[in-house]
């Protein structure tokens, strides 16, 4: 049986008159490239920037679609994962695509024939009754490490995550770090210092990693950001983006962005932003942190000063439309909405639904 998500109308009578109140626009949307033949909720895609290619992971139906950017359509769809695929990066180096899934293991793939190249397995010492779940992750060129959150067992309390590593140049794992939490979320990774930050969903806590040491070094709490899930960096100001929830699930709104001193884990601000967020990215050239959640829209807020941050406007995405990625180079941003179904009261289902098929936003970023 098919399954896609079901939106109502209401939902966005809500959302849109707030999003066309807005005076200018961050974001303009010039294009929408559809997946016809996706189901299901997507996670964290890549780019190939030379090549103009879209890696996004259908986390639901387990493949990474292939989208030709400069066609507008998808080109190619990688099967047989055995896993939700969670956070892909591609190295242009190599030429590779790497993916970290929801079944344990993180598989490289020849970017070239789209054929499997390694499969590795995530912390190998764990037994299957665990229930280890890998999610999000962090590249660092600088080495060629891929740096995953392995969830613990979240049905059980005091169960303990890791910071899972895998060296994408020799195909190899190479170690973990153990985190006080079974909810390691958002990642990000300093690229002048050996830190290594993890927001951890289950404590609220923001754990601070020295890569060198492979040890967690210090905890700080996330005072007004009950559910953290999603983080971003501004290494020039020293400066986290944490994007919290205030409750599980997809449809409460506002979440919470808390920014945070990356040097002494201070709180420095908390703005209301939207709901159910899920990537949280900051692009230093022009000091704009880009807050996307699924409850329909992504926020873009401007840094006035690194203690202050204010919101430059809500741009409207799509329903659940939780993952997005931002390319400064191409000035594009991107946002994946997965199929879904419009609901028009009063219902019956059969002679008011609208259904959606999946789709990539395409923005322009707006000076």
């Amino acid at each position: 049986m098919k399954t896609y998500l079901v939106i109502f109308c209401t939902l966005w009578m809500i959302l849109i008159p707030s999003a066309q109140a807005q005076t200018s626009v961050p974001l303009r949307q010039i294009q929408a490239i559809p997946m016809p033949n996706v189901e299901g909720y997507f996670d964290h895609p890549a780019v190939d920037i030379k090549g103009q290619r879209l890696f996004v992971p259908g986390e639901y139906q387990k493949t990474i679609e292939i989208v030709d950017l400069r066609a507008g359509k998808v080109i190619q769809s990688i099967t047989g994962l055995e896993g939700n695929p969670r956070k892909v990066i591609y190295i242009p180096q190599s030429n590779q695509i790497w993916v970290d899934l929801g079944n344990g293991t993180c598989k490289g793939f020849s970017a070239d024939s789209y054929q499997l190249l390694k499969s590795i397995q995530l912390n190998p010492d764990s037994p299957p009754e665990a229930k280890r779940e890998p999610d999000n992750g962090i590249y660092d060129p600088a080495t060629g490490l891929f740096y995953i959150g392995d969830r613990g067992d979240r049905s059980k309390q005091g169960t303990k995550g890791s910071v899972e590593i895998v060296d994408t140049k020799n195909g190899t794992y190479v170690g973990s770090i153990t985190l006080d939490d079974n909810d390691p979320a958002g990642l990000a990774l300093d690229p002048a210092t050996p830190r290594l930050y993890v927001v951890l969903g289950a404590t609220s806590q923001v754990a601070v990693i020295d890569r060198r040491k492979r040890a967690v070094i210090a905890s700080w709490p996330i005072t007004g950001g009950p559910l953290p899930h999603a983080l971003g960096l501004d290494a020039v100001h020293h400066r986290l983006f944490i994007g919290s929830r205030v409750k599980p699930g997809h449809l409460y709104k506002p979440g919470k962005m808390v920014v945070m001193d990356a040097d002494n884990g201070k709180i420095v601000q908390v703005l209301d932003s939207e709901g159910g967020v899920d990537e949280v990215e900051y692009d230093p050239a022009s000091q704009r942190v880009y807050f996307t959640g699924t409850t329909g829209g992504v926020e873009v807020f401007k840094q006035v000063d690194p203690d202050h941050y204010e919101s430059l406007g809500t741009v409207p995405t799509g329903a659940i439309a939780k993952t997005s990625l931002l390319v400064p180079e191409l000035k594009r941003f991107y946002a994946i909405v997965p199929k879904h179904v419009i609901l028009t009261p009063p219902i019956p289902e059969s002679k008011e639904a609208t259904i959606e098929d999946a789709k990539v936003l395409v923005y322009e970023v707006e000076p």
